[in-house]
């Protein structure tokens, strides 16, 4: 027996009203994986960004710090051979070519971001203790510097004896500043070697 004509009406009414929740819960869920699509797109963009900037400034400081450390390595060296043979020699007055403190724009500016957060976590802190061990022997580079300037550089013009006490001993404050020279020296060239590590790393986890 066919429904009562009372309920017909009422059933179709609630099929319709079905029809369009689903019809609206679909578009929302549909805005909902556009939007989620979106932003995951947005931020693998802006963390490829990131690596390609911060590979970049790897590079450069791969190459830069090597480079240093090889001219400093030969400033030293050259001066050893003539103390160690007796000849009063001036310490050369060596400086890198720029600021005290290479930039590190790429890893600020995804720390800040928040961008660095999507590393994988051992590279992220590698990253991290990488850029702080930049930044620390940098600041050994600018008390050396600034040392030059006030101790070494005055003393130039007045020619080798002025580095050496009237027994011929050079000043002990003078032999301390070449040696750490030498080893800020050595540790441009431990900086070289994890700077290419690292770039190399971050290549391979863009694949």
């Amino acid at each position: 027996m066919d429904p009562a004509p009372s309920v017909r009406p009422w059933r179709s009414r609630a099929l319709r009203h079905a029809a369009e929740l689903l019809t609206v819960f679909a578009g929302v869920t549909a805005a909902f994986l556009l939007d989620e699509c979106r932003g995951r797109a947005a931020e693998r963009e802006a963390l490829d960004q990131a690596r390609s900037g911060i590979v970049t400034e790897l590079g450069r400081y791969e190459v830069r710090a090597l480079e240093y450390a090889d001219s400093i390595r030969e400033s030293v060296e050259r001066w050893r051979r003539a103390d160690v043979t007796g000849q009063r020699a001036v310490p050369d007055l060596y400086r890198i070519p720029g600021a005290t403190h290479p930039p590190t724009a790429a890893w600020d500016a995804a720390v800040s971001s928040g961008v660095a957060s999507m590393f994988d976590p051992e590279l992220r802190l590698e990253l991290g203790y990488f850029y702080t061990e930049f930044v620390g022997i940098h600041d050994d580079y600018a008390r050396y510097r600034a040392f030059s300037e006030r101790e070494i550089l005055p003393r130039v013009e007045l020619g080798a004896n002025a580095f050496y006490d009237a027994d011929g001993r050079l000043h002990p404050e003078i032999r301390t500043h070449m040696a750490l020279l030498a080893a800020f020296s050595e540790d441009l060239r431990r900086i070289s070697v994890l700077a290419g590590e690292l770039k190399e790393r971050l290549i391979a986890d863009a694949r």
